[in-house]
């Protein structure tokens, strides 16, 4: 199996297929695994055999790609990096080497910046790569203020593990300070103490049996609904769950790529007006416009857009049909247009595996585009589902 992974590598770029004619592409799964043995190999067959490359130090360490020794000289730290290459037989192994020009300065290592002390000991401090940039989660973000708070807090927990006095301490928390500041949040350093507000009893872990899923509106609504059931000690575990990104709604890995339906003259994929969607999208939440007369129909399915969109289709193409009469688009072109076919258009409003929130999310667009083919049955029923769940 591994054999195949390593030489039936493809990736996609520019729009045009490529194989990597060596090693892995970066993002495959055993990409790092594979670095970590391959290196291990140059490893044992340069220092680990040849102790006269190893004589000053009795410290080297590597983790995955990023290695560390203690040298007297860049040009000793050169050699011995050298030697580990050059048992490459490839010849693409290469390694950048910093190294301090000065007993003062700081070389970067992981996340830590380290140096030798005067005295021999070592000293580090929290460090940031420069590819990062200043961006982090934003305080202005549509995520609950305890997530915030966590994420402000883990990087001044990381801040302080990573640095080795007070001293160095203080200038790694104002690293976090900029970077905070940066992305919104006023007064950074308040959130090493923050506290989230709470209220009522709090059941033990053993006590709260169950798990309520829900999304994420604002802070003040799930305070609230954390104070209701903390107040009447109901055997609950809320989760708020993030809604959906700018980033889901604009953004894509394959911007180009559309798909394809492999279903021979499809009759619903012309008919679908969503860009890059075909009738294989399961779970969705649609809306069927009759371009006879404009109305429209907002419906759901656990099922492909190809075979309920497929059911409605033969709804409207066969209204009188005894086994279809409670069915809306049935009723519609029963109704509205007797004798004349069906000029339907599709559009996906949006894909939820979940039932329930694609009954909830049915639900408001329902209520808000306000469908005329919908009939009051079908409303009546999706109100009593959502009651019941």
């Amino acid at each position: 199996m591994l054999e195949l992974v390593f030489t039936s590598s493809y990736f996609v770029f520019d729009r045009k297929l490529y194989q990597q004619m060596l090693g892995l592409f970066m993002g495959c799964k055993p990409s790092p695994i594979g670095a970590i043995v391959r290196v291990y190999t140059f490893e044992r067959r340069s220092l680990y055999i040849d102790p006269h490359y190893l004589p000053t130090s009795s410290v080297y360490g590597r983790y995955v790609d990023d290695a560390g020794t203690i040298a007297k000289s860049q040009d000793q730290a050169r050699n011995l990096f050298n030697r580990i290459a050059d048992e490459d037989p490839d010849g693409h192994l290469g390694w950048e080497i910093d190294y301090p020009s000065s007993t003062d300065q700081f070389i970067p290592f992981l996340g830590t910046q380290i140096r030798i002390s005067e005295e021999g000991g070592l000293e580090s401090k929290y460090y940031r790569k420069e590819q990062k940039k200043q961006i982090t989660l934003n305080f202005k973000s549509h995520h609950p203020m305890k997530t915030k708070v966590e994420v402000a807090r883990n990087f001044y927990k990381t801040a302080n593990i990573s640095s080795s006095s007070p001293e160095l301490t203080e200038e790694s928390y104002k690293v976090v300070d900029r970077l905070l500041v940066n992305n919104g949040y006023p007064d950074p350093r308040q959130f090493l103490e923050f506290r989230m507000e709470n209220s009522g009893v709090r059941l033990s872990a053993e006590q709260r049996s169950v798990t309520l899923k829900l999304p994420y509106m604002s802070e003040e609504i799930s305070s609230r609904i954390n104070k209701f059931i903390r107040r009447k000690k109901l055997p609950i575990t809320v989760v708020f769950l993030p809604g959906i990104k700018l980033k889901d709604l604009f953004c894509s890995s394959r911007p180009h790529d559309k798909r394809h339906c492999t279903i021979s003259s499809c009759q619903i994929c012309p008919k679908i007006t969503t860009e890059r969607v075909d009738c294989s999208k399961i779970c969705p939440i649609y809306r069927i416009t009759c371009n006879l007369c404009c109305q429209f129909y907002v419906g759901e399915s656990s099922r492909s857009l190809h075979e309920r969109l497929g059911e409605h289709l033969r709804y409207a193409s066969n209204p009188t049909c005894n086994s279809y009469k409670d069915e809306a688009l049935a009723i519609h072109y029963k109704e509205h247009h007797p004798g004349l076919s069906p000029d339907l258009m599709f559009e996906l409003l949006g894909t939820e595996s979940n039932t329930i929130i694609r009954k909830v999310l049915e639900a408001h667009f329902i209520f808000t585009l306000k469908p005329e083919i919908n009939n009051k049955e079908e409303c009546t029923l999706l109100q009593r589902f959502l009651l019941q769940s």
